[in-house]
């Protein structure tokens, strides 16, 4: 199973300029469905992470590993 993961930028309340890019593993096998739990997962990480504003997200594939050439 690979997954998708919720990238999303947040940037503390106090404080607009200091922003974080952040990413979730979601537990979903297609896009669609990345999408459609996207805002929840993000309203729940908010409600534990008062002081910080999201203000962009998207969903995405991880990135593949292409290994280290010899």
């Amino acid at each position: 199973m690979t997954g998708f993961f919720l990238y999303f930028t947040a940037c503390l309340a106090a404080s607009p300029d200091t922003c974080e890019l952040r990413r979730l593993l979601l537990d979903v096998e297609e896009p669609r469905l990345c999408l459609r739990i996207a805002q929840p997962q993000l309203a729940r990480w908010i409600g534990s992470h008062p002081e910080y504003r999201v203000i962009e997200w998207r969903c995405g594939a991880p990135p593949r590993d292409r290994g280290r050439r010899v």
